[in-house]
């Protein structure tokens, strides 16, 4: 007990620390070229407007100084403007949606024409000034054009059919707008007719324009007549149905008719007039400038190799007993029974992990997932016998849950549908359900009566976009007939991990976690709401208090739930919980005292070059010699490597876990000579447990830095994401992660500027980084780290490339000048694809024993095949582009999104991307070492081979630097 308190004033002492040493310094930049920019010239042929960086500016006509006029965290894009050229309206991104705006061409407050939970896009205001039309999500789950009454704000509907970008003919009479046709019930695809519709005044639709004999169009603008129609597209900007571009990169939004021959878009990053007659075009020049607040302080770090005593945090899938008596639980790879006032007895004790415990009804077994076989099957552990069968053998198990009679289990299969066993006597033998599509669902939970079952499913807003909540799903076993039940509307239900929705014994109630609250909801047998869900655990309020993964006993009178300072049990209608103790810690190796490493030749990662024949000295894990060969050093332990080339070890910077893969999770990365592995999104406790069983010597692996779930909005799409709906809920968020103890944050893309700032604010006063999808404005307010040339984008298109996959200054200035580590992931973009398709060594290659069977099955076809240069034509545009950024000045980082790609393999593909972009092998390198190392806070412990650095170090059969794919040769690795 008298330890805790001075470990957390030591933290408190630490985080002020942390501050003192926290500054800023501004950047200034002057930019004349936008990616991905729309354009909209006033009607008075005065001004245009331009969406820069998701900022509203206005510049005068002929072009100059661009003045912005929208607020620093309110992004804004697509502008169109009042008919007296005095405002301007255009879509928000404020509070976690979208809506249409208005503000003075002066600048201002913006105003508010539109609200709620749907999202509000692409406006386009009418030549009478009375009507703004836009396309929504708000009617039945598909996108469809709308308008907003200026004066009233009053919302109505205006086509039934799938479409957006609407634009008002100029009459007012019609709306154009695109549509892919997109049919629910038709029994042939050949029956859809994509293209550009019109609506009129009395709804009345017609196809205006057919994308078969044309590309399908990004935007169209109405002229006089439909000999007039302009559109843009992935081929360019077309006239009637004509293209009058050829190699311009145009970009995906609305063009304007200037005058009867003369058109406004922007391409190639600019803004430009092109005579549709003569076909001359004339570019519009313009200045913007924009100050950049970068943070300087030093990042924080958790001691590394520590052999003293750690409390165990990361407890995973807790599952009360349904007497209520006993805990079950994973932590450091195995199953754990914690009996209550009792301590944590091991009921499984091996290399392998072991996954989500589920009790049997009457308490005498327990079902979990384990790779024991090779495979993450299902498997029964039998409390009377002390023995374990295996239930299943192929493989992608994950979640299982015991019917009420005990008959059956349904599990997950790889994350995406639910299987049935049987596992009494005399009943059906095995039934699949139809799970949740191509979407990840939640752990299943079983109706009362045995008949049906349940489990979260992500519901998308509309087929659109990929963003939804995550609610519940429900399935009849007798009859296969599918249900959805909104249990919390306009909020997500749980995560689709381990937070629920979990039924009650009884069936009357659900259980589960949403925005860091524990709410039940009274519910009917067939999982439909009955009453509002109820906050039954208003005292857990950030922190330690955070609830994650309730359970409920058996007599449905209890939940048991998890929080960072260990188990509470609390009355299922709300009341003070009772905390349940557990005492559990572990501790690491010490590394041996002295090794010597007698290399042939050694990459130091420091100066671009090889050492000759050199011994490297280790004593207690760090460097403390390197020199050439001495053979008075080798005494003790001698690694023989004078075959070998040792560089320091490799780190991956952006992947995430599959739980399929199992133990073989970390041999997979050590088998590829990566030796530090960085996630930036996973649920903590997942995270923590597998950095605990690393550490302390359960299970081999690599150094696992983790951030966490990421911060995002309302609307979510990963599983695990945390849906930020307050300022409240978002401090209660902060103060969980640090008292997890996570090394790094990371924001989603449905995050609102200014909520990312604050995370930015807070984790930098902790010296701590913070990495995101997105660019700007958060690189403006100190974001460490952007991940992915492309990334993921709420806007509908990629903000950081044009249509032809390239970017502009303004994106290359941005990454290049604020010192923002960037990390491509090529490999994700078609690199991997162009690179393994016809690689023959994939075939011979041993590494290959550590995939899933489909993983290997896929490397062996792409191998087999013959290299396509239609691949490396694709990749290309992404290699031109981060060879901009690093010849600028640009800090890259090394991460490739895996398992998108397969792991440690696709880290290797993406340094050879690098190379094939203009970068030396050395500096390719470098992005996988002291580059990483520096990004994660250790240059001084990690990266390199010098003295004083820790020895990861990655031995190599051949030279890396004479060909970039020698450094898949890996021999052996230490760590």
């Amino acid at each position: 007990m008298i330890g805790r308190p001075v470990l957390c004033v030591a933290l408190a002492c630490a985080a002020l620390h942390a501050q003192d040493a926290y500054t800023t310094r501004t950047i200034n930049l002057t930019l004349t070229e936008g990616t991905s920019m729309a354009a909209a010239a006033s009607p008075d042929g005065r001004w245009i407007a331009i969406d820069l960086l998701g900022s509203l500016w206005v510049l005068p006509f002929r072009g100059g100084e661009a003045k912005r006029i929208t607020p620093d965290l309110v992004e804004a894009r697509q502008p169109t403007w009042s008919p007296d050229s005095e405002a301007i309206a255009f879509q928000g991104y404020d509070d976690g949606t979208w809506h249409i705006y208005l503000i003075s061409r002066e600048g201002g407050e913006p105003k508010r024409v539109t609200s709620g939970m749907f999202d509000d896009r692409e406006p386009d205001w009418s030549h009478d000034g009375q009507r703004i039309v836009f396309s929504s999500d708000r009617a039945s789950g598909v996108s469809t054009i709308w308008q907003a009454i200026v004066a009233t704000g009053e919302v109505g509907q205006v086509s039934t059919r799938e479409g957006w970008m609407p634009c008002w003919s100029p009459n007012d009479q019609d709306v154009l707008f695109v549509s892919p046709d997109r049919r629910a019930f038709t029994a042939s695809a050949d029956a859809s007719m994509p293209g550009l519709y019109a609506v009129d005044t009395q709804r009345r639709e017609r196809l205006v324009l057919l994308a078969k004999d044309v590309p399908m169009p990004s935007a169209p603008a109405c002229g006089r007549s439909s000999a007039q129609v302009a559109f843009a597209s992935p081929d360019g900007l077309y006239v009637a149905g004509q293209p009058v571009t050829k190699t311009e990169d145009v970009f995906p939004f609305r063009p304007q008719w200037l005058r009867r021959n003369e058109i406004l878009y922007t391409a190639d990053g600019r803004i430009k007039r092109r005579s549709i007659d003569t076909e001359t075009v004339v570019d519009i020049p313009f200045r913007a400038s924009v100050k950049l607040q970068r943070s300087t302080y030093t990042i924080a770090h958790r001691p590394l190799d520590t052999t003293e005593p750690q409390r165990v945090t990361g407890i995973v899938s807790p599952a009360v007993a349904p007497n209520g008596r006993s805990i079950a639980f994973v932590a450091m790879g195995d199953l754990w029974i914690l009996p209550l006032g009792g301590v944590p007895v091991r009921v499984t004790d091996d290399s392998f992990v072991e996954l989500d415990p589920a009790w049997a009804p009457d308490g005498s077994k327990i079902a979990f997932a384990s790779d024991r076989e090779g495979r993450m099957d299902l498997w029964v552990h039998d409390f009377k016998t002390n023995e374990d069968a295996q239930i299943t053998r192929d493989g992608g198990v994950s979640g299982p849950a015991w019917s009420p009679d005990g008959a059956h289990i349904a599990y997950l299969v790889d994350g995406r549908g639910v299987a049935i066993v049987t596992v009494r006597r005399d009943e059906h033998q095995f039934q699949v359900t139809k799970g949740g599509g191509s979407n990840e669902i939640g752990r299943p939970s079983w109706a009362p009566d045995h008949r049906a079952v349940a489990f979260g499913a992500l519901f998308p807003y509309s087929n659109r976009f990929r963003e939804g909540l995550n609610q519940l799903l429900l399935e009849h076993l007798d009859n296969g007939a599918m249900f959805s039940s909104l249990l919390f509307p306009d909020h997500s239900a749980g995560d689709r991990q381990h937070n629920g929705p979990v039924w009650s014994p009884d069936g009357f109630h659900m259980a589960f976690v949403s925005e860091g609250r524990l709410l039940s909801v009274p519910v009917d047998a067939n999982g439909a709401v009955t009453g509002p869900p109820d906050d039954i655990a208003p005292d857990a309020r950030g922190g330690e208090d955070t609830p994650e993964s309730p359970s409920w006993e058996g007599d449905s009178r209890h939940i048991v739930y998890l929080t960072p300072s260990g188990f509470k049990r609390i009355p299922a209608d709300g009341g003070t919980g009772d905390r349940i103790p557990i005492q559990m810690s572990w501790k690491g190796s010490p590394p041996p005292s002295r090794i010597v490493v007698h290399a042939g030749h050694v990459l130091d990662g420091v100066f671009e070059g090889l050492r000759d024949e050199s011994d490297i000295l280790i004593e207690n894990g760090i460097i403390t010699e390197l020199s050439a060969h001495r053979d008075e050093l080798h005494a003790g332990a001698v690694v023989d490597a004078s075959s070998e080339t040792v560089m320091p070890g490799l780190v991956e910077m952006h992947a995430h876990l599959s739980r399929e893969y199992g133990g073989s999770f970390g041999r997979v990365w050590l088998a590829y000579g990566i030796t530090s592995l960085r996630i930036p999104a996973i649920n903590a406790y997942d995270g923590l447990e597998l950095r605990e069983s690393i550490e302390a010597g359960r299970r081999p692996g690599p150094r696992v830095f983790i951030a966490g779930e990421p911060f995002d909005g309302a609307r979510i799409y990963y599983p695990g994401g945390v849906s930020i709906t307050s300022d409240e809920q978002l401090e209660h968020a902060l103060e969980r992660a640090t008292a997890l103890g996570l090394d790094f944050f990371t924001t989603g893309v449905r995050l609102p500027d200014r909520v990312r700032k604050r995370i930015v604010e807070y984790a930098h006063a902790r010296a701590l980084p913070v990495a995101s999808h997105e660019l700007f404005p958060a690189v403006a307010f100190g974001i460490d780290g952007v991940a992915q040339l492309v990334g993921v984008s709420r806007r509908g298109y990629a903000p950081r490339l044009g249509t032809e996959k390239l970017a502009y200054k303004d994106v290359v200035d941005l990454i290049a000048k604020s010192g923002v580590t960037l990390t491509p992931t090529i490999g994700i973009h078609g690199g991997f694809l162009a690179r393994e398709t016809g690689d023959r060594d994939l075939l011979t290659d041993k590494r290959l024993a550590l995939f899933p069977r489909s993983v290997v099955l896929m490397l062996a076809d792409l191998g087999s095949k013959r290299p396509d240069a239609r691949l490396d034509a694709a990749v290309k545009p992404y290699e031109t582009m981060l060879k901009s950024i690093v010849t600028a000045g640009g800090t890259i980082i090394a991460g490739t999104d895996a398992p998108i790609v397969p792991y440690g393999l696709s880290l290797h593909v993406e340094l050879e991307e690098y190379v094939r972009a203009g970068m030396t092998p050395f500096q390719a390198l470098q992005t996988a070492t002291v580059n990483a190392a520096r990004a994660l806070g250790l240059g001084d412990e990690l990266g390199t081979i010098e003295p004083g650095k820790r020895a990861d170090l990655t031995f190599l059969g051949s030279d890396p630097l004479q060909d970039i794919r020698n450094t898949r040769d890996v021999r052996r690795v230490m760590k």
